[in-house]
C-alpha cells in the first residue's frame, strides 16, 4: 500500500537541473562565508523580504513552551495534500521549478546535487522591531535535487554528504569566532567544542507528510538557528544537570539490549523502553558527543546509514498499519544532550489523555523492536 502523498511510478522523474542549481549558488560552500557574512545573505535575500514573519513571540508560563506567531506562513505553498482518487495530478513541485531562494551550500551527488539555501517563508529574521520579537536565522537543506530522492533511497556515499553539509551548516553558525547575531549568548555551562565556545542553537528537523507539517514532497531538513535555547534543549540540559551523565550516555547505559535496531560500529539505533507511539526510534554515537561537526567522516557515515534504516522502515510500516507515511525527525545537538536524533511517525494521535502527560501507547517496544527488525532484514 501506497501513502497517498506517494509520487506514482508513471510520473515522470522530476529536478532541478544542474545549470539551474549552479545558476542559484551565491557561495559554493559554507567553507567560504563567515557567520556574520551568511546573516547578510539572508537578509538581502528578496524573496525573503517579501515574506517576512510577524516577528510576535510568547512564552506558556506553566511549561517554557515557545509560541512563534506567523500568519504568512498560511501562504506556504503545498503540493502534498491528498486530492480525490478521481482528481488525484501529480501537482507542480515549487522546487524542481526553481522557484527557490538563492544558495549559500551545494555539493554534487552520485545524481545532481544537494544544497542549502534561506527559507522563502522564515518563521525567524535577524532583526524585528517587537518588543515581544523572536530573532534567528531559518535555512532549508533540499537532501536532493532530484525530487524522489530522499535518504530511504540514495546511495551511502550521497547520504553521508548530505549529513557533513549539514555539519558544516552547524559549524559556521555554533562556532563563529563572533556571534552571528548580537543576542546569541555561550551555551549553559560554558560548554565548548573542540575547545572553542558555542553561541546560539541550530535546530534541524525533517518533516515529512501534511499531517506531521510538512508543505512540500520534495525531500528536505530544515534548520533554524536562534539565540534562544529551545525548550527540548532546555529539557537535555536539565537531565544533564540531574544526572550527570547526557541524554545519548544515559540511553547507552539503560536502554535494554533487546531494544536494540542496529550496532553501525560507531553508532546505535534503537526503540527506547520509553517509546511514546508505535516505532519511534533514537539514534546516538557510542562516544559522547555534542554536535554534528564533532563527529568523523566515518561516523557521520554511520549516522547516516542510521537515518537511512529508520526512515525506510518508517516508510514500510505505516502504510502496512493502513496510514499516511508522515513522520518528524529532531537532532538534539544541544548542551547535555549528548547528541542524538529521534524519529517520530505519525503512528497513534495525540489526545486529551497526553495533553495531561499521560501518554498511552498503542504498542509494546518489544512488538515495535520485532516489526522494525523484520523489515529492516527484509530489505537488507
Amino acid at each position: 500500500m501506497r501513502g497517498m502523498n506517494e509520487q506514482t511510478s508513471s510520473q515522470s522523474p522530476r529536478y532541478l537541473s544542474d545549470d539551474d542549481v549552479k545558476k542559484r549558488i551565491q557561495t559554493a560552500s559554507l567553507a567560504e562565508v563567515t557567520a556574520a557574512e551568511l546573516v547578510a545573505l539572508f537578509m538581502q535575500e528578496t524573496a525573503v523580504q517579501q515574506h517576512l514573519p510577524d516577528g510576535r513571540c510568547q512564552q506558556d508560563p506553566r511549561d517554557g513552551a515557545i509560541i512563534l506567531y506567523n500568519e504568512v506562513r498560511n501562504r506556504r505553498p503545498h503540493d502534498n495534500k491528498p486530492d480525490a482518487p478521481e482528481t488525484a495530478v501529480a501537482k507542480p513541485c515549487p522546487i524542481c521549478a526553481g522557484n527557490t531562494t538563492k544558495i549559500v551550500d551545494a555539493a554534487p551527488l552520485s545524481q545532481g546535487f544537494t544544497f542549502i539555501n534561506k527559507n522563502m517563508y522564515p518563521v525567524v529574521y535577524p532583526v524585528t522591531e517587537r518588543d515581544d520579537g523572536f530573532v534567528g536565522l531559518h535555512f532549508l537543506q533540499w537532501t536532493s535535487s532530484h525530487h524522489d530522492a530522499d535518504w530511504h533511497n540514495m546511495p551511502q556515499a550521497d547520504r553521508a554528504t548530505v549529513l557533513a553539509r549539514l555539519a558544516a551548516l552547524e559549524q559556521t553558525l555554533l562556532l563563529a569566532d563572533a556571534p552571528p547575531l548580537p543576542t546569541a549568548e555561550a551555551w549553559p555551562g560554558g560548554w565548548r567544542s573542540g575547545g572553542r565556545p558555542v553561541h546560539g542553537y541550530l535546530g534541524i528537523f525533517k518533516n515529512y507528510g501534511y499531517l506531521v507539517g510538512g508543505s512540500l514532497m520534495h525531500g528536505h531538513q530544515q534548520m533554524m538557528y536562534s539565540p534562544t535555547l529551545p525548550p527540548a534543549f532546555a529539557a537535555d540540559w536539565a537531565f544533564y544537570q540531574a544526572h550527570g551523565k547526557s541524554v545519548a550516555a544515559y540511553l547507552r547505559d539503560e536502554n535494554p539490549e533487546a531494544l536494540l535496531l542496529r550496532d553501525y560500529g560507531e553508532m546505535v539505533l534503537c526503540v527506547p523502553y520509553f517509546m511514546k507511539r508505535p516505532y519511534q526510534m533514537l539514534l546516538f554515537p557510542k562516544q559522547d558527543r555534542t554536535l554534528l561537526s564533532e563527529l568523523t567522516a566515518a561516523e557521520l557515515a554511520m549516522m547516516a546509514d542510521g537515518w537511512h534504516d529508520a526512515i525506510r522502515a518508517i516508510r514500510t510500516l505505516l502504510p502496512s498499519m493502513g496510514r499516511e507515511i508522515a513522520y518528524n525527525v529532531v537532532v538534539h545537538n544541544g548542551p547535555g544532550a549528548g547528541l542524538y536524533v529521534e524519529f517520530l511517525p505519525y503512528s497513534q494521535e495525540t489526545g486529551g489523555m497526553e495533553h495531561l502527560g499521560w501518554w498511552i501507547c498503542q504498542q509494546w517496544p518489544e512488538t515495535a523492536v520485532a516489526d522494525l527488525r523484520r523489515v529492516l532484514d527484509n530489505q537488507a
